[in-house]
């Protein structure tokens, strides 16, 4: 897969890192690479939580593993990550996910304006048929 344009692959990194769980994970990892069941434990999440985490966080290229003594290892692969994470920086809103009830309230909206529009489009017709 070809990488990502500079502001599309940061665009990605930045809705990675809104999560409150791969930022832990990342900060552990920096201290030194650890296997899933540790991971977990010390951050106190289950393990598939954990491994759903570190599989996106493996895919954007800020983690990777190695086998070792039957032992998948997780290990930060760019510590530079760590100047963001440590200085608490803010992520942007508009890369941060919403709650629920927001995204249902932002579909509603949308509903209402399609539905407006259908109403408007009615009315046209029916005043055409008269």
């Amino acid at each position: 897969m070809p990488p990502a344009p500079p502001h599309v692959f940061d665009e990605i990194v930045h809705k990675a890192l809104a999560s409150h769980i791969r930022q832990e994970i990342l900060l552990v990892l920096a201290k030194k690479p650890k296997y899933l069941s540790e991971l977990a434990a010390e951050i106190k999440k289950k393990p598939q939580t954990v491994d759903f985490h570190l599989n996106i966080l493996t895919e954007i290229g800020l983690v990777e593993s190695n086998w070792i003594e039957g032992k998948k290892y997780y290990t930060l692969k760019d510590k530079k990550i760590l100047s963001f994470l440590r200085g608490r920086k803010a992520v942007p809103p508009e890369f941060r996910p919403k709650p629920p009830h927001e995204i249902v309230l932002d579909a509603w909206k949308d509903i209402g304006k399609r539905l407006d529009k259908i109403e408007k489009k009615l009315a046209d017709i029916e005043k055409k048929l008269k």
